[in-house]
């Protein structure tokens, strides 16, 4: 982890009330200018997240 990644984290998670791990999954997507791809219902509503939610059949 860089500081720069961390950093951005903590602005993160005090900005979106993120978790500290998620906000450094979401920070490194967003630093390396990358979609956040997942199926986490606590990123649903952010920028450049792709989420896939709803029930398993």
């Amino acid at each position: 982890m860089t500081t720069t990644v961390a950093l951005t984290a903590a602005d993160l998670s005090l900005e979106h009330g993120l978790a500290m791990a998620d906000s450094l999954v979401y920070a490194t997507a967003l630093l390396n200018d990358a979609d956040l791809v997942t199926s986490d219902k606590d990123f649903a509503t952010l920028p450049r997240v792709v989420y896939f939610g709803g029930q398993r059949g």
